[in-house]
């Protein structure tokens, strides 16, 4: 019975994911209309926090397309989105500002940031070859639950589950390790954008908290949700040794 709810509570958590997602969406495009009272781009702002902070050598470059803004310490550079790097909205500062954020990190050295890089290549290595068989585990494991653990169809699953318990719980470990860093990053943002005179007024702060607290929420999300499934593959993947002994 205990699968099922952990079960449910999974494919609520994924409606509460993607519900977390449009709103912050929706927070961003409300915000991409209203402008900062500095009237500075995106890629203004950033290259003047940059500067701020004596980091020199990262530049801010300009996306293809949307939804890619990020920081990539191996080329230097801060991608914006169009939508960010040539608007001077309150959702544009906010998204540049974090952005250097994670520069601001790499720049400092922080432990962090430098045990997230660590992770990720191992990490991305341990997804990329067993996504497949994840989610052909996670459809079997419904059938799993159906048929129970003790019938010959245990066997097939147990085997399918090991590299799903695997992906999850590194998937896990590393948003785990990346949720303080995102939140550090935004923090940085706000105290720059303040500090720096780009943000001026206490509704301009509320709408910069708002973006950045929005952004933060979905990296929350993704975590709860990555637990979840991980529980119910190692909790599976127990019950069929359990049954064995």
């Amino acid at each position: 019975m205990w699968y099922w709810i952990l079960f449910g509570l999974i494919i609520f958590l994924i409606i509460m994911q993607v519900v977390v997602a449009s709103r912050f969406k929706k927070t961003l495009v409300h915000y991409s209309s209203v402008p900062n009272k500095s009237n500075k781009t995106g890629a203004e702002i950033a290259r003047e926090i940059l500067a701020k902070n004596g980091i020199s050598n990262v530049t801010v470059i300009k996306a293809g397309k949307e939804g890619v803004d990020h920081y990539d310490p191996r080329k230097n550079h801060i991608m914006l989105s169009p939508s960010i790097y040539d608007s001077s909205s309150i959702a544009a500062a906010s998204v540049a500002a974090h952005e250097v954020g994670h520069a601001i990190q790499w720049g400092k050295r922080e432990l962090g940031i430098r045990f997230r890089d660590t992770l990720a290549q191992p990490i991305g290595i341990i997804s990329n070859i067993g996504s497949v068989m994840m989610n052909i585990g996670f459809t079997l494991l419904i059938f799993g639950l159906i048929f129970g653990s003790n019938s010959s169809y245990g066997t097939f699953v147990f085997w399918i589950l090991v590299p799903g318990v695997v992906v999850y719980g590194a998937t896990a470990l590393f948003q785990l390790v990346t949720l303080p860093i995102e939140y550090n990053a935004s923090y940085k943002a706000k105290k720059q954008l303040q500090t720096m005179g780009f943000i001026t007024t206490e509704d301009e702060r509320i709408a910069t908290k708002k973006v950045l607290n929005a952004a933060a929420l979905t990296y929350v999300m993704a975590l709860i949700t990555t637990l979840a499934v991980f529980a119910l593959y190692l909790l599976k993947l127990l019950a069929i040794i359990g049954s064995r002994r």
